[in-house]
């Protein structure tokens, strides 16, 4: 067994301690396996003896051994505060939990992560703003990390959108990964552990709470450079998962909305309070994060076609490179006719920057 991670398991599972608690005790210490050294412990006159007495009785270390079963059995991943692959945006915050459970592929270090939440009860309009959001966002950045909470609504329809485009998401879950909530996630939960992960700070066989969910926003705040507020009503999860973020010192955006719909008046709180600044597309969050590569990218672009004129370049923008798109999906993004769009792919494809496939299909080719 592999007592390093024994104790920073058990570290974790010390009874009636808080995140800010633990850390506290392994900045004291020096390293989980000190914190359980009998020793050290006697040694330290100014810990609250409930707490020795709580390390001492031996159950967090039990519960320890029965978590790496589960680890094992179940080919998890652990990621410890001190470790290279614990998000070292989380690490920054104060109440960052000391062990991070996760299943899948994600680099949750990228260079950059967003989170996009919003209202378990999305209209059509959040829905679209979202999936538009996320399109636009993957043209100009392939590597980002979209990061919700696996919930109704918002959250379900960020992560479809990011496996759409190619982007990895990641999910923080409020309950252990023996399940998924909802159930009927399932099955993007499962696509999700090809180009992303399942994240959560809760051992095996904690069950879905209420207040889980809270306290997994936190979580999501933490992870993010920036937090996006799609839709939400006066009162919910994603305005506390905002006010988080903002708490933290993250960059907070809101798409607002007419103050008669329900789902908008929470974005439009946000921003009237000054809590998140207004957001209208991709290239709003790119310019408020002073993300500037969608000009630099329209610059090289430039330089390598000059002959482009403006229509083609910016069918050729909406194109995602290996995906396959029909001329009536193109001409709707375009917002232009079926007979225009199709003469514009007719040029990209006589320079070599588009194929033509079998079915009336396109394909925008690597250069």
């Amino acid at each position: 067994m592999d007592e390093t991670l024994r104790y920073k398991i058990a570290l974790s599972l010390i009874p009636n301690l808080n995140a800010v608690e633990r850390r506290l005790l392994l900045d004291h210490f020096g390293s989980a396996e000190a914190v359980f050294s009998k020793e050290r412990l006697n040694q330290a006159n100014d810990l609250n003896p409930k707490i020795r007495k709580n390390i001492l009785q031996g159950t967090a270390l039990q519960k320890a051994d029965e978590e790496i079963i589960h680890i094992r059995k179940n080919h998890l991943q652990v990621r410890f505060i001190n470790d290279d692959n614990y998000p070292k945006r989380l690490k920054a915050c104060p109440d960052a939990p000391v062990i991070l459970y996760s299943k899948g592929l994600s680099d949750l270090n990228a260079n950059k992560v967003l989170a996009i939440v919003g209202t378990r009860h999305a209209t059509t309009y959040g829905k679209n703003l979202t999936e538009h959001l996320v399109r636009d966002l993957a043209q100009v950045f392939p590597d980002i990390i979209i990061l919700s909470g696996l919930a109704y609504g918002i959250d379900i329809c960020a992560h479809k959108a990011a496996i759409a485009n190619n982007l990895n998401t990641a999910a923080v879950l409020g309950h252990g990964l023996q399940e998924i909530y909802p159930v009927m996630h399932r099955d993007i939960a499962a696509k999700m552990q090809c180009n992303g992960s399942l994240i959560t700070e809760l051992p095996w066989g904690t069950t879905s709470a209420g207040w889980r969910f809270i306290q997994r926003n936190r979580l999501v705040a933490g992870m993010c450079d920036a937090c996006i507020v799609i839709e939400s009503a006066k009162k919910g999860g994603s305005l506390i998962t905002a006010q988080m973020a903002a708490d933290y010192g993250k960059d907070v955006f809101a798409f607002s909305g007419r103050p008669c719909d329900e789902y908008s008046r929470g974005c439009n709180f946000l921003i009237k309070k000054q809590i998140a600044g207004l957001v209208e597309s991709a290239e709003d969050v790119i310019t408020g994060m002073n993300w500037n590569t969608l000009q630099k990218d329209k610059q090289v672009q430039r330089c390598l076609f000059p002959n482009l004129n403006p229509p083609e370049e910016r069918l050729y923008h909406y194109m995602t490179i290996g995906e396959k798109q029909s001329v009536n999906d193109l001409a709707i993004q375009m917002e232009a006719k079926i007979g225009e769009t199709l003469s514009l792919l007719l040029q990209l494809e006589m320079v070599g920057l588009v194929e033509a496939l079998p079915g009336g299909l396109y394909c925008k080719k690597e250069i």
